[in-house]
């Protein structure tokens, strides 16, 4: 009996349909860290991973992104090419097989963010998705009213 082929989970870099979206910047796209990255910059403490302490302290940027993981999936840094990079920002949401995904990497060469996203052409949030099919559904009564008073003596 052959052995049976491992399933893999999908991924959220897999079977893309659309272009991913890039953007290059000095600061992050992405809200989280934005603050303390102006800080770092100009010297200015910034609070402690509470997993590690707490307080405030004036941290360089190694330091700072000591605990950011690297993303194997895009490693490269859109403005230089190095791929010296940790990602500081990631959310992916998945609804009915359709997804949508932001990735931002900080480059520890340049200082520069790299910035992906990408959304499935047709990916509807849950709440959309309920609103256009309870819109149809009111268009479809909305039809077979007329047309039952249009058949009305």
């Amino acid at each position: 009996m052959p052995a049976e082929e491992e399933q893999r989970a999908p991924q959220y870099c897999d079977d893309l349909k659309a272009d991913i979206v890039t953007f290059i910047n000095e600061a992050p796209k992405a809200l989280v860290h934005s603050r303390e990255w102006k800080k770092i910059m100009i010297g200015d403490p910034v609070e402690i991973n509470p997993s590690v302490g707490s307080g405030y302290k004036i941290m360089t940027i190694d330091e700072w992104t000591s605990r950011w993981k690297r993303n194997d999936d895009f490693p490269d840094c859109l403005a230089c090419g190095s791929k010296n990079t940790k990602e500081h920002h990631f959310t992916q949401t998945w609804c009915r097989g359709k997804k949508k995904w932001e990735s931002e990497l900080l480059c520890l060469d340049c200082h520069m963010f790299s910035w992906r996203s990408y959304c499935d052409p047709d990916f509807l949030m849950p709440e959309e998705y309920e609103k256009l099919k309870w819109a149809k559904m009111l268009e479809e009564q909305a039809d077979k009213d007329a047309r039952d008073k249009a058949l009305m003596p």
